[in-house]
């Protein structure tokens, strides 16, 4: 069973997951992702792995199917585990199960990658995410839901087989958290959404947007951690990813193909992550916080200043980036 430990000092969470990784050569750094053939491969339909398979699997329609993780950072609560905090080492830390969903959503065509999905297997992708994102909702154990895609070795794919996954928890999660108590702060300064406001100053400079259509909006962020770290928003003010309408979300997916292909023109196919903030369940609605897709490649990694300062070094700024960019559409 995973468990949640928090950092006594900072407040943060972590998940101590050693089901996850239980050999010592798991901890070498990936020389390449594991699984390249169709008769290896656990998400291949056609596969005997997947065909013995015990997990329960849903189908979404042509392209995608979703299925439980089978090693999860955040596992069912099937045999009525107590959920309260409990504090170990003679009350001195405080730890607790790390109880919720982790599921697998995945393309069915093993040959795909990220910079290949068509606009109708990415909206396919995030609507899938959305429908098992309301199915955790209304369960009510989860209050943070984090949809994730790591693509290409260097950004923590273990295996080649197209897939995203959904991380669902009883904590609200270190980074939505940070950026929920530093909107609630801009707002009561200012009034505003600091999303809404970023949208407008964006949209009214120029400098840094990639792409916008009708409905969505995605630049590289003014203070970016990562080379060509981009954010994709709704012009629209939503605290919620699982409100957004059929429309809306062809728009959003529209907006993510352009900017992979954008990406991939660019810096050749990169290791990258994306993942989505959107709105704990336990809140209704917020007049503050902004749902938002933010893109990271993996083209830079952390030093001994960033790890021991949290301060990040970017080495390319967001301007520069975002003339590349705009120079491949």
């Amino acid at each position: 069973m995973p468990e949640l430990r928090q950092n006594i000092i900072t407040g943060d969470w972590v998940v101590i997951a050693p089901e996850r990784a239980k050999r010592p050569h798991d901890f070498v750094i990936p020389k390449g992702i594991k699984v390249g053939h169709r008769e290896d491969c656990p998400f291949c339909v056609e596969s005997e792995k997947y065909k013995q398979n015990v997990l329960v699997h849903h189908d979404f329609g042509e392209h995608i199917y979703a299925m439980e993780n089978k090693y999860p950072a955040f596992a069912k609560n099937l045999e009525n585990i107590e959920l309260r905090s409990f504090y170990p080492e003679n009350g001195f830390y405080r730890a607790k199960p790390s109880i919720g969903d982790h599921e697998i959503i995945v393309i069915k065509e093993h040959e795909l990658s990220l910079p290949t999905f068509t606009l109708a297997i990415m909206n396919e992708m995030f609507e899938a995410i959305r429908e098992r994102y309301l199915y955790f909702k209304k369960k009510g154990k989860s209050i943070c839901i984090v949809p994730i895609y790591n693509h290409g070795a260097e950004s923590g794919a273990s295996i080649d087989h197209p897939h995203a996954q959904i991380f669902a928890s009883d904590v609200i999660f270190n980074s939505v958290g940070r950026e929920i108590n530093g909107a609630d702060r801009y707002y009561g300064i200012n009034g505003a959404c600091v999303y809404c406001d970023i949208i407008k100053h964006e949209s009214e400079q120029k400098i840094r947007v990639v792409y916008e259509n009708d409905l969505f909006i995605a630049i590289n962020f003014f203070a970016s951690r990562f080379p060509f770290e981009t954010w994709i928003m709704p012009k629209r003010h939503e605290s919620q990813f699982e409100l957004t309408s059929k429309k809306s979300m062809e728009q959003f997916s529209r907006a993510v193909v352009a900017v992979e292909a954008m990406l991939n023109q660019t810096l050749d196919n990169p290791p990258l992550n994306f993942y989505i903030h959107t709105l704990p369940t336990i809140h209704e609605n917020s007049e503050t916080y902004h749902w938002h897709l933010e893109i990271n490649p993996r083209v830079s990694y952390y030093g001994g200043f960033e790890l021991g300062t949290d301060i990040i070094i970017n080495v390319m700024a967001p301007e520069e980036a975002a003339h590349y960019l705009k120079s491949k559409k």
